[in-house]
């Protein structure tokens, strides 16, 4: 669970300095990753159909 808090740090550090649009591409990483991590885990180990 450290890689998408280390992409979420990532792009907040990336909108500090005003680059808006690595920042937003960082963060659809992020939500991926998130995204990705969830059907994984979530379905095997809460026997969820989705």
């Amino acid at each position: 669970m450290f890689l998408p808090f280390l992409t979420a740090f990532i792009g907040l550090v990336l909108v500090w300095f005003e680059k808006r649009l690595a920042g937003l591409i960082i963060l659809a990483i992020t939500v991926g990753i998130l995204m990705f991590w969830f059907m994984v885990h979530a379905t095997n180990h809460l026997n969820i159909s989705l």
